[in-house]
């Protein structure tokens, strides 16, 4: 485990002295912000809307928790797929591109600690986009209020769909690392990943129409559909068991790819 560590401070150093996590921080930050500011000025319509008409029923189901910040989280969640691949396109294709994978390889660390060191440095990364997002709902915890009083967000709804985007940024990560492990090029990495997490993404859209086990397989391997119940604040174990199967499979795929170079 010191040994992962190690390589895992080594990893978030170069991401923190080359534009690769600021540029995520950035793009995150930016478009959440935008998805933000959309929600909420279209919650503020629909509630002035909802008092001009005097309507009590739609203004009781009215909830800033599911119309503006699960919205934002949902649409974070796009650009955390489309970002993944370029924080774990150079984790091994860079070491490889610059011939310093092999000294590594010699080093006293076992191939798995060099693999999970990587994948918690990038973890790490994630975490703080992530944590950038954050600050929106707390921003509306503290200015906005609920029908009875007190604050009008509910955390643990807000908690579960913050779940549900870690997980997805773990599984994209370690897909993304498996690809990475299979290639010298940094570029051929991202653009690979990118399109294996696209298509996990919109999977159930080569399914449309259909019925019976196309349409029962295609909902089971569709990302975006096993993130849906954590936006609405629901934690189902098979959710869980799907992301986390990924994140093992990539573990796994890219341990034995880099104990086979390790012989080759």
């Amino acid at each position: 485990m010191k040994g992962a560590l190690a390589i895992a401070r080594k990893e978030l150093a170069v991401y923190f002295t080359t534009p690769v996590a600021w540029v995520m921080f950035m793009v995150v930050a930016f478009f959440a912000a935008q998805f933000f500011v959309g929600s909420l000025d279209a919650w503020r319509y629909l509630s002035l809307r909802a008092l001009e008409t005097q309507d009590a029923s739609v203004l009781e189901r009215m909830n800033v928790t599911d119309m503006v910040v699960a919205r934002v989280l949902g649409s974070t969640a796009v650009f955390v797929v489309m970002s993944a691949p370029f924080l774990s396109m150079r984790l091994i294709a860079e070491e490889k591109r610059t011939r310093t994978f092999e000294l590594l390889l010699t080093s006293p660390v076992r191939p798995f600690a060099i693999v999970l060191g990587k994948y918690l440095a990038a973890l790490g990364v994630l975490t703080a986009a992530l944590a950038l997002v954050a600050i929106f709902p707390a921003l509306l915890a503290v200015f906005a209020r609920g029908t009875q009083g007190g604050s009008g967000i509910e955390w643990p709804t807000v908690a579960t769909g913050f779940l549900g985007l870690f997980l997805l940024g773990a599984m994209a990560l370690s897909l993304g690392m498996f690809v990475s492990s299979l290639t010298e090029s940094v570029v051929v990495a991202a653009l690979v990943s990118l399109i294996l997490l696209l298509a996990l993404w919109v999977v159930t859209i080569f399914a449309v129409g259909a019925e019976g086990p196309a349409k029962d397989l295609t909902t089971a391997l569709s990302a975006s559909e096993h993130l849906t119940p954590f936006l609405q604040g629901r934690v189902e174990l098979k959710d869980v068991v799907y992301y986390l199967s990924f994140v093992v499979l990539g573990l796994y795929l890219t341990d034995r790819a880099v104990e086979a170079q390790r012989w080759a």
